[in-house]
């Protein structure tokens, strides 16, 4: 792969050209499945609607938050002819969301799960916001879009304040045992920006793998998710955006960016033309 777009990309960053490590238009990050737990979202009502059902991109089953969701497809909803092969393993089964719809008239984005029935796999279709809490978390974010400043801090050079913060946030989530009521753009921030800071750290190793487990966070790359792909997008454009701040000629940067990109596209399992093509696409070219 010839390294001329990442060295354009140096270049334009160089010159004030707007970066992309903190901007996201597409569906909003969901947190990593948590240990399964007592149900967050009991309203009758709903229950007796989804009925076990898998849902549609019109009509999805409504919960609340991601483990809520994932405790959905793991132990409620019923194959064709009954059961469930995740047999209430919610890990699994937000392993299996393949990518989401929307969004829909409310703004919400619908997930969709590929769950292995016997008889074959079957589409289910959920709201994670399909509850007050959430919708409160869903309009806190569109309002406060980067509560913590990150990508403030980060274009300032102020790379400890960002470090510190997204550690914090870390720390913050484990003690919870999810990640439901932090904002949702804050974890997609640091999950660019760690991996970043760790390169400019000479840790690259660290670095792979702190991009491995975001990406992991998301689906594989579909015709209906390409979260993984603007992921490694948003890394590049920050570890760009942080060489141009050094003052690192934008050829040495490219050679750079360029013998680390196969180790980052391996750990988020995208191919190198699809980065590319939505590289160039999003303004590298």
């Amino acid at each position: 792969m010839a390294p001329r777009s990442l060295v354009l990309l140096l270049a334009l960053v160089a010159c004030g050209g707007p970066g992309r490590g903190g901007k996201r238009d597409a569906e909003p990050p969901h947190a990593r499945a948590g240990a399964p737990g007592g149900k967050l979202f009991d309203d009758a009502s709903v229950e007796s609607r989804t009925g076990g059902g898998s849902g549609s991109a019109e009509a999805p089953i409504p919960r609340c938050g991601p483990r809520d969701s994932y405790q959905y497809v793991a132990g409620e909803f019923r194959c064709p002819g009954g059961g469930n092969p995740f047999e209430g393993d919610a890990q699994a089964a937000a392993g299996a969301r393949s990518g989401s719809l929307g969004p829909d008239a409310r703004g919400h984005m619908v997930d969709v799960y590929e769950v292995p029935c016997p008889t074959g796999k079957v589409e289910v279709f959920v709201d994670m916001y399909g509850c007050p809490e959430m919708e409160a978390q869903l309009l806190r974010d569109r309002n406060l879009a980067d509560p913590l400043e990150l990508d403030v801090h980060f274009a300032a050079g102020r790379y400890d304040e960002v470090r510190t913060r997204c550690i914090a946030l870390a720390d913050a989530a484990e003690k919870r045992g999810n990640s439901d009521e932090a904002s949702s753009l804050s974890i997609y921030h640091c999950g660019i920006f760690t991996p970043a800071l760790l390169v400019r750290a000479g840790l690259s190793d660290q670095a792979v793998a702190a991009a491995r487990q975001t990406c992991q966070s998301y689906p594989p790359v579909s015709a209906r998710s390409g979260v993984r792909v603007e992921v490694l997008i948003g890394i590049v454009d920050a570890i760009a955006r942080m060489w141009a701040a050094d003052k690192v000629p934008a050829r040495e940067g490219g050679d750079r960016l360029n013998a680390l990109l196969p180790q980052l596209l391996r750990a988020c399992a995208v191919d190198a033309d699809t980065f590319m093509r939505a590289f160039e696409a999003a303004g590298g070219e």
